[in-house]
């Protein structure tokens, strides 16, 4: 199963005390977050390939990475698994 184990509320939203905080900050500083996205731009023109990566990632959307096994097992599969109701036929009990 994929996944926090069952209980483990780490990533839970209300656990974002970072996220939050800068929320909070930026919304209520606009020019900071313009200065930001300034110093990332010169940083991608000047060749820094994370700021030419994180351009990319936000503007574009990250690019789909492939689902493959590793050199210890075989690449990763997909079953479909159907499930069918079938209704019982009418037995013949004409005697």
């Amino acid at each position: 199963m994929a996944g926090a184990p069952v209980g483990n509320r780490n990533g839970a939203k209300q656990n974002r005390m970072l996220t939050d905080a800068l929320k909070r900050e930026l919304t209520q500083s606009p020019e900071d977050v313009l200065a930001i996205a300034r110093k990332l731009i010169d940083s991608a023109k000047a060749g820094e390939a994370w700021a030419q990566a994180l351009i990319h990632d936000r503007v574009d959307g990250k690019v789909p990475q492939a689902l493959v096994g590793d050199d210890d097992h075989p690449p990763i599969g997909i079953a479909e698994i159907v499930r069918t109701i079938v209704r019982p036929k009418p037995s013949d009990s004409n005697g």
